[in-house]
């Protein structure tokens, strides 16, 4: 019996981090995107997870 690896290319187009600051969650790219910081709730961990994935899959043209 044989075992295939396959490696799955990555097709981030970006790289985002997620960090605290203060009191809130924020992403940011190395391309300069980032979360809105202007807004006044604080978002979740989560929703700003899934912003970040959503910047980072977004296939360069």
């Amino acid at each position: 019996m044989s075992t295939v690896t396959r490696r799955r290319p990555d097709l981030a187009h970006h790289h985002p981090t997620v960090r605290r600051v203060g009191a809130t969650w924020v992403w940011e790219c190395r391309c300069g995107g980032a979360s809105c910081r202007t807004a006044t709730e604080r978002p979740s961990w989560h929703l700003v997870v899934v912003e970040a994935l959503l910047h980072a899959t977004a296939i360069a043209p």
